[in-house]
């Protein structure tokens, strides 16, 4: 616990403690703030009595003159006024938590609780301030039955100090002017969800290209507009920026099932692509844009317009350029949002002629689209002359940073709000030159459901903890890899197991011989467990009671092979790492031993008062014996 409370030290920008210090604990008052604070700061609390604790936590909803002298005489003139600023001064007898509003108190906070080590917080000053102003991760809306598990994802979006959450509402939130497409998408979903892969074949399968089903968001259903007011006001509460997203041109599927008089294909039977020369297209979607901006109250909507290939096919647009279509259309949503004192977003893919280092064409440029086979399917014209049409106040997420650095300067020297999209923090080269040139930050997504499990095996979870670091600290190299993935897995796994860990527990550090290469699970490709279960560990105890703990590859096990390195990739300018590796982290603890990683994972001791005698792995689905076991350990 110590070791790992050392590394998330490691998360402050600027910090100056003692090894002195003393324990919060549930003597020490609370003042100030709300109730909101006080809920964080009592997790921070030592779970014992101590002799030694603070007497007050209080929270501070301003940094006086006197504070800002001491941070800028402590660290040396860094003191910016920032929205998401915070600092805390711990001395001998209270903490104090000061900022400006309740985004940086939140932060604040939750930094008592990161730095805690059962309670225990060092004295001195710590001041934070984020190197970039755009944090934020993208998501679907949840199911009906995830609500409770998206209320603890926007806590850990707090805990990891992210500002911005992108909800996609597409079909998954009720439309009161037209419940047609409510019965619709759930009809849409229902069939593409038969089976994992279903979607996936029917987009490979298309005599034209389509790209990502979203039959995950809602959990393929929807949720009524109350409900989606009070996910959103819970966001606010904490601070959070939020910024629906409402997908217009292209993956327009939710609003074609029972519109299809408005696509662009008349004869496709799945279409996602509206006719932009057809004014009916916009009353339904700006009935639409309506009802999200009533519920969200939005200060930007996220309108997609990416991976938009069907263009210019229906006799209306037929004979159009391309560039102008794009443009024309999002000109048109632009203006009715703006009209309405809203920003508009969009995915950026659209906008550049963007060719890899093999020289293939992506994104804006005209390119041939083929199947696995290399067989033609479609002719994709060029959109990239759009960027020279579009109004400059629409905000873009740039999720081609993968593709040549340079077509980061597309945007920049037009001046448009440039933030990344799609991001992995391993993956990106000159983080901290691209930041200085201007990028506003970048957000993680998430394009499944958001559920724990598939949060954590898409490598959401580890994105949060290591991008963190790159969005709040100076000086972040790539070469730093390893370093940072090892911190970031610590971080993870004391946060997901911190009650655990400080009970009796029982800890296994083990591996397996089984071996599966890595999947996605997103558009319609989903987790079975059965396929996971590689068998059970039975563990006896000096009396004979047993208790049964699953072992399931990708979630607490994975092969002892893993790499902890990077390289760049032959295709496109970003560094492959193992996403083997940081599938399993959270519930695990990656461990390198010489040229081997284990798996830490840690269970509740059952019978605290009895001795463990043995432990046995139980193989399933017909494996051998898989699983090799370098340690076990029992902690009081």
């Amino acid at each position: 616990m110590a070791e790992m409370n050392a590394m998330m030290e490691k998360l402050n920008r600027y910090e100056k403690l003692e090894q002195a210090g003393a324990y919060l604990t549930s003597e020490t008052r609370l003042e100030g703030g709300n109730e909101l604070l006080h809920r964080i700061a009592r997790e921070a609390r030592s779970n014992g009595k101590r002799e030694n604790f603070y007497t007050g936590v209080r929270f501070m909803n301003a940094v006086d003159e006197e504070l800002r002298s001491k941070i800028d005489a402590t660290f040396g003139d860094v003191y910016e006024e920032h929205e998401d600023g915070y600092a805390i001064e711990a001395d001998d007898d209270e903490v104090r938590v000061y900022a400006a509003g309740i985004r940086g108190l939140v932060y604040g906070a939750y930094t008592l609780r990161q730095l805690g080590a059962d309670g225990f917080l060092r004295k001195g000053l710590i001041y934070n301030v984020p190197l970039c102003s755009f944090r934020g991760l993208k998501v679907y809306l949840p199911a009906q039955e995830d609500l409770t598990f998206f209320k603890s994802f926007i806590d850990m979006a707090c805990y990891y100090r992210y500002n911005t959450i992108v909800l996609e509402v597409g079909g998954a939130m009720e439309y009161k002017r037209h419940p047609e497409m409510n019965e619709g998408w759930e009809a849409y979903c229902r069939e593409m969800r038969e089976y994992s892969g279903k979607a996936t074949e029917i987009q490979n399968g298309s005599r034209w290209a389509k790209n990502s089903i979203h039959c995950e968001n809602g959990g393929g259903g929807w949720l009524t507009q109350e409900t989606v007011r009070s996910l959103v006001a819970y966001c606010k509460e904490r601070g959070l920026s939020v910024i629906p997203e409402v997908p217009s041109l292209s993956h327009c599927d939710y609003l074609l099932t029972r519109h299809p008089e408005l696509a662009e294909r008349t004869d496709d039977a799945y279409p996602d692509t509206y006719c932009p020369s057809n004014p009916a297209s916009y009353e339904l979607l700006f009935d639409v844009l309506d009802e999200v901006a009533d519920v969200f109250q939005p200060d930007t909507i996220h309108v997609g317009h990416d991976e938009y290939y069907s263009i210019g096919v229906c006799d209306r647009c037929k004979g159009k350029d391309a560039a102008e279509i794009y443009a024309e259309d999002l000109s048109k949503i632009h203006d009715y949002l703006a009209g309405k004192g809203i920003q508009s977003m969009i995915w950026s893919d659209k906008l550049i002629n963007c060719i890899s280092k093999r020289g293939n064409a992506y994104g804006g440029a005209a390119h041939a689209i083929r199947d696995k086979d290399g067989n033609f399917i479609q002719f994709v014209p060029p959109t990239y002359r759009a960027i020279d049409f579009i109004p400059r106040s629409i905000r873009v997420m740039h999720w081609y940073w993968s593709m040549p650095r340079a077509y980061d300067e597309e945007y920049l020297s037009r001046d448009l709000d440039l933030a990344y999209g799609n991001f992995e923090g391993p993956g990106i080269p000159e983080w901290s030159r691209r930041l200085s040139r201007g990028v506003q930050g970048a957000s993680i997504s998430n394009w499944s459901a958001l559920r724990e499990d598939y949060l954590q095996r898409n490598g959401i979870f580890f994105n949060m903890a290591y991008c963190c670091r790159m969005f709040w600290r100076e000086g972040y190299e790539e070469g730093e890899f390893a370093e940072l993935a090892e911190e970031a897995f610590a971080d993870l796994f004391r946060y997901k197991n911190l009650d655990v860990l400080s009970r009796p527990h029982i800890e296994i550090t083990h591996a397996t011989t089984f071996n599966r290469d890595f999947a996605w699970f997103f558009d319609g490709t989903f987790i079975e467990p059965e396929r996971d279960e590689l068998g059970d560990y039975r563990l006896t105890f000096e009396d004979g009671s047993e208790t049964v703990y699953p072992v399931k590859y990708g979630e607490n096990i994975s092969h002892y092979d893993r790499s902890w390195t990077t390289r760049m990739s032959d295709e496109f300018d970003v560094y492959e790492f193992d996403r083997s590796l940081i599938e399993v982290s959270y519930t695990a603890l990656p461990v390198r031993e010489g040229a081997k990683t284990y798996f830490r994972i840690v269970l509740a001791h059952p019978f605290p008062e009895k001795k463990l005698a043995t432990i046995e792995f139980v193989p399933k689905n017909g494996l051998d014996d898989c699983v090799i076991i370098r340690k076990v350990a029992v902690k009081e």
